[in-house]
């Protein structure tokens, strides 16, 4: 009886333990989940590749530069002067897109008994659209003034026309792009007006000139008298020319100066065929300051040019 007894006290215990135990089971804290490690590869590393380098379009020549210039036939008029100017504007190809007063101003002078058209029919025109197209020569105006008698003609271009035609036709308006030249007479008067005005004109260029004998000797005073650093200076003359013994004291007189210039005794006479086979070095010296870009062997004003006079 009594190990029964403590048999059943030992069952009593042991049961009465088993509701604790599965009260405190209820506050133990859970076992911390197992952590489960998922290998995801990290998704390929991509590298961009840099975008190439977009190519720089070669410049490509404007279309309006294949449409020759044209020539603009007019008479200037001012109650200042006693007759009217008749004069010719080359506008060169795409001078329409030249609306910002960009356009250098070639002055060339007729000569004696000659109009306005002389330059004209020694092809100028032509010329200048062929050296704008290829680009050696930057877009520019040509001014052919007609010097009639009964004008003060020094006047009448410098005080008058060259201001009016430069607001009229988008031209610079400044000294180192403007140049004034002649043929004959009107080398004469390129002369005189351009350095009595080297100011205004940075070139000055003298084909078969013909100087008249009170010019001639005012030459050294123009020189000192200038305010400005002389302008540039071409004299050409053809090796028959009957002008050329007095072309040749002008040329002393320059050196006795020592005034800078490009000398050029070419074959040739006082012909239009001499000027007209020149016409293109001419327009290569006048648009040398303004070209952007020129071959270095097409710098020469011309085979037989020499550069004289003080360095």
């Amino acid at each position: 009886m009594a190990g029964t007894a403590g048999f059943r006290y030992r069952m009593r215990f042991i049961c009465g333990l088993i509701p604790i135990a599965v009260l405190l089971g209820g506050c133990l804290p859970a076992p911390a989940p197992t952590a489960v490690t998922t290998s995801t590869p990290l998704p390929a590393t991509t590298t961009t590749p840099s975008p190439a380098p977009t190519a720089i379009p070669s410049a490509t020549p404007r279309a309006c530069l294949a449409e020759p210039g044209t020539f603009v036939v007019d008479e200037y008029l001012d109650d200042d002067l006693p007759r009217s100017i008749p004069y010719r504007v080359y506008l060169p190809p795409c001078y329409d897109e030249a609306a910002d007063g960009s356009l250098p101003i070639l002055v060339m002078l007729h000569g004696l008994l000659k109009t306005d058209q002389e330059w004209q029919d020694l092809g100028i025109g032509q010329e200048a659209d062929r050296l704008i197209a290829s680009g050696e020569a930057p877009p520019f105006l040509i001014v052919l003034p007609w010097q009639r008698r009964g004008l003060e003609f020094e006047s009448a271009l410098v005080d008058h026309l060259l201001p009016y035609v430069e607001k009229t036709y988008h031209g610079a308006g400044t000294r180192d792009r403007r140049a004034i030249g002649g043929l004959s007479r009107g080398g004469g008067w390129a002369l005189r007006i351009g350095m009595k005005h080297a100011d205004v004109f940075g070139s000055i260029g003298l084909h078969s000139p013909a100087v008249l004998s009170p010019d001639m000797y005012y030459v050294a005073d123009w020189i000192k008298a200038m305010p400005v650093e002389g302008p540039r200076l071409w004299i050409d003359i053809g090796d028959h020319d009957s002008l050329r013994l007095s072309v040749l004291e002008l040329r002393d007189l320059l050196d006795e100066a020592d005034y800078r210039y490009t000398w050029s005794l070419d074959p040739g006479d006082h012909t239009p065929e001499y000027w007209s086979g020149h016409v293109e070095a001419y327009l290569r010296w006048y648009t040398e300051p303004w070209r952007r870009t020129l071959p270095e062997t097409q710098t020469a004003p011309g085979a037989g040019s020499e550069l004289r006079g003080a360095g």
